[in-house]
Formats: C-alpha cells, sequence, structure tokens
C-alpha cells in the first residue's frame, strides 16, 4: 500500500509540474506577444508623428491655411490611436512580469509621443487657427483623488471628442525627464494637477468647474457648454 501511495503521490508531482512549467512558457509567449505588438504600435505612431511634422512644415509654406482641416483630422487621429496603445500599455505593465523592464522602455516611447502630439498640436493652433482644447492631466498611482478625476476627464473628452485634447502624464514615472521638465514650466507640486491650455489648476477639478474653464477657451462655443 505504501508503494502505491508513493506511485500516486510522484505522479502527481510529476503532473503538477509539467503544469506548471506548460503555464511558465505559455505565459512567456503571451508576454513575448504583447511586447511585439507594443513594439509595432510604436513604429508606426513615429512614422505617424514624422508624418505629421512634415505635413505641418508643408502647411507653414503656404500662404494660405486651405490644408489646415485635414490635416487637424489627422492629428486627432493619431492622437486616438495613441490613447488606444496608452490602454494596452497600462494593462500589460500591471500584468506583465517577465518583460517589465521592456515594457517600461515603451511606456517612455508612449510618453514621448504624447509630449510630441502636445506641442504638435499647440503649433496647430496657432498656426491654423483650429478651435480646439488642450489639457496636460498629471497623475498619480498613490493620489486618492486622481481616479474620480480621470472619470471627469473621460466624461468631458466623451462630451467635446475632437474639440478636447487630453494629454495624461504619470508622475510617478521618472525614467523620462521631460515629465519633470514641464511640471517645473508650470510649477505643478501635486496631483491631480490639471493644465488648460497655459492655466494651471492644482489638486482635484470638480466637473463644473472644468466645463467652465474648457468651455471659455473655444471661440465657437459648443452646444454642449453651459
Amino acid at each position: 500500500m505504501r508503494v502505491t501511495n508513493t506511485k500516486i503521490f510522484l505522479g502527481a508531482l510529476v503532473l503538477t509540474t509539467a503544469i506548471f512549467v506548460m503555464g511558465l512558457l505559455l505565459g512567456l509567449v503571451i508576454e513575448g506577444k504583447r511586447v511585439d505588438y507594443i513594439e509595432k504600435s510604436s513604429q508606426t505612431q513615429k512614422l505617424d508623428f514624422e508624418s505629421l511634422k512634415l505635413q505641418l512644415l508643408y502647411l507653414s509654406s503656404l500662404e494660405g491655411v486651405e490644408s489646415c482641416p485635414a490635416f487637424s483630422v489627422s492629428l486627432s487621429m493619431n492622437i486616438r490611436e495613441t490613447e488606444k496603445t496608452r490602454e494596452r500599455l497600462e494593462g500589460y505593465l500591471t500584468d506583465g512580469v517577465a518583460y517589465s523592464d521592456e515594457f517600461r522602455i515603451l511606456k517612455r516611447e508612449y510618453v514621448i509621443s504624447q509630449l510630441n502630439y502636445w506641442i504638435l498640436a499647440r503649433r496647430t493652433k496657432k498656426l491654423c487657427n483650429s478651435d480646439f482644447v488642450t489639457v496636460l492631466y498629471f497623475y498619480s498611482k498613490k493620489c486618492p483623488d486622481c481616479e474620480n478625476q480621470g472619470f471627469i476627464l473621460d466624461y468631458l473628452k466623451k462630451l467635446f471628442g475632437d474639440r478636447l485634447l487630453i494629454f495624461a502624464l504619470d508622475q510617478e514615472f521618472a525614467e523620462e525627464p521631460m515629465i519633470q521638465v514641464i511640471e517645473s514650466a508650470f510649477n505643478v507640486s501635486e496631483s491631480p494637477t490639471i493644465v488648460v491650455e497655459d492655466k494651471v489648476f492644482s489638486g482635484f477639478q470638480e466637473k463644473e468647474q472644468l466645463l467652465e474653464v474648457i468651455c471659455g477657451n473655444y471661440a465657437d462655443t459648443p452646444s454642449d457648454c453651459p
């Protein structure tokens, strides 16, 4: 009976080990695919950004702004795609273990893309007199109010669509020094902090206050403004 029990125990141990190894290998394959996806998205975004810079350079060489509407559409479309990448990347960073270093490098590339588009959007407003509002949102995962602040910004984004461009920056992400540069430029000292165009709002902001500030920056006031 003792021999039989030992065989059963050894068989269960071998089976459990095999299942563990298979699960580990499967996890590595899935993580690898996640990295490949983010890397391809990053490469595509770099090309898209270079294309937008070229378009803006071309527009700045013209006397008129006839092509500005088409460029603004391209800019908004690329920002939307970057946001989709952020959602996937944040999910992967939460779940990923084996490739955490690679994910952090890719997150840095995403942050740089965000800031590139923010600067490009500001230049577009001056060149094309575009009627959209840019928002920088500084947040921290340790901040108790940031989740609710994010919900409010998501609501406002759905309300105004492409006329409201929101760029979210993780204050805890020290790998990209440009975040600290912009924080210093706007005297950001706490989270959440929201910068609407060039006006800084420190601490949690209620929906009504943000709505009033954002609406005050439109030349042609949207119908959803109070």
